[in-house]
């Protein structure tokens, strides 16, 4: 049996619902550890490339270019941070705020959810 055009354009609203409300969670979390970092502890820097990786190439993949895109600059800033041993807390900020803003725009600009057959 196969899936109809429909069917997977659905399919997929769906996956792209999740992620979107998965975003909108961890950029909390990104906060608090981009926060951690400025503090000092390095730590956090492999979770932090880690948590914006993972946002980065599933935001691609589902065509979320502006989450994708602001989320791989953070992941890139964090693995210079983690080779250099030290934090430009000031550089991270307005990639993190572009990644919440990215977010929020999207979820404003989310598709309302299919109704059931």
């Amino acid at each position: 049996m196969s899936i109809t055009p429909d069917e997977l354009q659905a399919k997929v609203a769906v996956i792209a619902g999740r992620y979107l409300d998965r975003v909108s969670r961890e950029i909390e979390h990104l906060k608090s550890l981009v926060d951690n970092a400025a503090s000092g502890d390095l730590g956090v820097l492999k979770e932090i490339e880690t948590l914006t990786h993972r946002m980065h190439g599933s935001g691609a993949m589902l065509h979320f270019d502006e989450i994708s895109g602001t989320a791989g600059e953070l992941e890139r800033l964090s693995a210079d941070f983690a080779s250099s041993g030290q934090v430009d807390h000031p550089k991270m900020l307005p990639a993190l705020q572009r990644l919440q803003d990215a977010i929020t725009k999207a979820c404003a600009n989310r598709p309302a959810a299919p109704s059931p057959p």
